[in-house]
């Protein structure tokens, strides 16, 4: 009786250990092999799009874009930074959704449309994305 209750626990452990894996082979992360992540997903996580290159102007080229970019506040990378390094917590998160909400409404100043994606809680409440949806 003893020996089946140990064998049922160790199966019980081998299956419950056997589910636990990094990544659900949809979603991907660094410790994900990627040889079982979706190359695209793993791509973007790997290395993600700069906000800059998410905006467009028919009349617009990458030049005129990385100038206007860096004229609305954004970084010469592409990126958004803060200048401040001392702030921490909250006070850093709402200062850094300012800039990008900032930056975003600049682009838009000078006609530029964002192509990114609206989808999810946090893209939604953006200015650019909120402009397309009027």
């Amino acid at each position: 009786m003893n020996r089946f209750i140990i064998m049922v626990l160790m199966f019980a452990a081998l299956v419950g250990l056997g589910g636990c894996t990094i990544g659900n082979w949809n979603i991907c992360g660094p410790q994900t092999p990627q040889a079982y992540c979706d190359k695209k997903a793993y791509n973007e996580l790997v290395n993600p799009t700069p906000p800059r290159d998410r905006w467009v102007k028919e009349d617009a080229g990458p030049d005129a874009l990385a100038l206007d970019w860096q004229a609305c506040g954004g970084e010469r990378d592409g990126g958004i930074g803060l200048n401040r390094v001392s702030v921490s917590g909250k006070e850093a998160a709402d200062l850094s959704r300012e800039k990008f909400y900032s930056v975003q409404r600049c682009m838009m100043g000078k006609s530029y449309k964002y192509a990114g994606t609206c989808e999810g809680d946090i893209p939604s409440r953006y200015p650019a994305c909120q402009a397309r949806s009027r």
